[in-house]
Formats: structure tokens, C-alpha cells, sequence
């Protein structure tokens, strides 16, 4: 066996123990500083964001951001006045974020996602929009997901990552909407009356934007039916009202003036026994 020799540790003189704990208590004075410059810091960008129409999802990522970015410094700036060498810090912490990134890859890209929606602003708090086919008004954009209430009052949460990777609508960004409405009318009416029966309609609901005039055309001929298309222009706020409304009023119109909405027939011919039919 050979002899195995051990290490041994050479205590410390006076001089070098001085020196540990002054590094120590500057160390220690840094850290309250910093701890304190970043508490100063949240507190005066909370005063600016206040005076902004930051979203409160965005508001919280920066206060945290500029928070533990500050007291990530003065963890590191400490340590480095203890002795503890700067590099192996640096490379601790970068493996420290590589392990976090693999491990929160759905995270980081809701995250990520929603640092575009804030600077971007694709859709806004208030605002009808449809995501991921869900159509509702924008309650809360978090941090990770976005919140949706639907029209029966339906509140529904969605990752931010699936939103931005599929289509998104906004019904209200731009304050004016064409509705579309498609009504049938038989071929024994009178087209020209059909179309002066429908701008009355427009004209006498208010809702109905007068610029851009709504369009009034024949879409089609179809095996029943004459399809009038009718194209009004109305506030955003007044889409959805107008689909339920319009439908109904132009029905009890219809049936004063007479016009017809047919619906699809066959005629049947029925032959008797030994009976061929008659080829056209």
C-alpha cells in the first residue's frame, strides 16, 4: 500500500482574516445598495408606466425584468468581492438558462409571444377579436395567455404561442364592419322592386353607414332562387346587432310587399303499370 498523503489547510493569519471580512462587509453593502437601487427602480418605472397605456401583462414583465436584472448584478458583484471567481459565476448562471430554456420551451414561447403582442399590438384589452376559432372580447392579456369572454359570457384562456401561430381577426381595430347578408326572392318578383324594398330598409336603420354606401347586386340565379346580396356598413359595435336584427325585419317586409322566399321543389310524375315515360 502506498501512503496516501493529505492535504492540509494553512489557517489564516490575521491579515488574511482582515481582509475576508472587510471583503464581507462590502459585500454585504453591495448587496443592500443594490437591493435597495432596485426597489428605487420598480418603484419609479410603476410611477412612468402609470402615466402610459402599457398593458398590465407588459407592465409586470418589465417591473420584473428590471428588478431581478438588478439583483442578479448585485448577487454576482457580491460574490466576486467574497472571492468567488467572476467566470465561474458567469458560466454557473448561463448553465443555470440553458437548463431553464430546455425545460420551459412552452413557456418561453408564450413568453416570447406575448413581448410581440405588446410592442406589436396586434389586438388591444376591449377588443373583439377571433383566436383559435374562438371569437370574444379581449378581457386580459397575461403573461402567458390571453383571455377571451365570449358572447354567452364565457371566459376562455389562450396560450399566446397558439394564437400568434394561427390566424388571428380583429373586429374592431379599424371602427367599421361590412356585413353580409344573402336573400333569396323567387323568379316571379319583380328584381327591381326586391332591391328598392331592401335600400329602404338600409336607409331607415340608422345603424347602416351612409359612407361607404352598402351594395345591393344579384349574386346568382340559382335552381329555385334569385340571390340578392346586400352589403350595409356599420360600426363595429353594431355587427353582431344588425346580423340578429336585419334578417327578421326584411321577412315581415317581404310578406307586406308580396315578394316571395321560395324554398326548393321537385315535381313527380308517376307512371302506371306498362307506362314508359316519354323521353324529352
Amino acid at each position: 500500500m502506498f501512503p496516501v498523503k493529505q492535504a492540509k489547510l494553512m489557517p489564516l493569519d490575521e491579515y488574511q482574516l482582515l481582509a475576508l471580512g472587510l471583503r464581507i462587509i462590502a459585500a454585504a453593502g453591495v448587496f443592500l445598495v443594490g437591493r435597495w437601487l432596485a426597489r428605487r427602480a420598480r418603484t419609479a418605472l410603476i410611477k412612468a408606466l402609470d402615466k402610459t397605456s402599457v398593458a398590465p401583462s407588459m407592465a409586470r414583465l418589465m417591473l420584473l425584468a428590471t428588478y431581478y436584472g438588478i439583483m442578479l448584478l448585485v448577487v454576482i458583484t457580491s460574490l466576486a468581492l467574497i472571492g468567488f471567481p467572476v467566470q465561474a459565476l458567469l458560466t454557473a448562471s448561463l448553465v443555470i438558462v440553458v437548463i431553464l430554456g430546455l425545460a420551459l420551451q412552452q413557456s418561453i414561447s408564450n413568453l416570447a409571444a406575448t413581448i410581440i403582442f405588446m410592442l406589436f399590438q396586434p389586438f388591444r384589452v376591449g377588443e373583439l377579436i377571433e383566436a383559435n376559432s374562438v371569437l370574444g372580447t379581449v378581457k386580459e392579456i397575461q403573461l402567458l395567455s390571453t383571455v377571451l369572454v365570449t358572447g354567452d359570457n364565457k371566459e376562455i384562456t389562450i396560450p399566446n404561442a397558439e394564437i400568434q401561430g394561427n390566424n388571428l381577426i380583429n373586429f374592431t381595430r379599424l371602427g367599421q364592419l361590412r356585413v353580409d347578408f344573402v336573400f333569396r326572392v323567387s323568379y316571379a318578383d319583380d328584381i327591381q322592386k326586391v332591391k328598392q324594398v331592401l335600400e329602404e330598409i338600409l336607409e331607415g336603420d340608422e345603424r347602416v353607414l351612409a359612407e361607404p354606401a352598402p351594395v345591393i347586386f344579384v349574386q346568382s340565379l340559382d335552381e329555385n332562387s334569385v340571390s340578392i346580396a346586400v352589403r350595409p356598413w356599420v360600426k363595429s359595435d353594431d355587427y353582431w346587432v344588425l346580423q340578429w336584427d336585419l334578417p327578421e325585419r326584411v321577412k315581415l317586409r317581404f310578406d307586406a310587399e308580396g315578394i316571395k322566399i321560395p324554398f326548393p321543389q321537385r315535381d313527380v310524375r308517376l307512371h302506371g303499370p306498362g307506362e314508359m315515360p316519354k323521353s324529352a
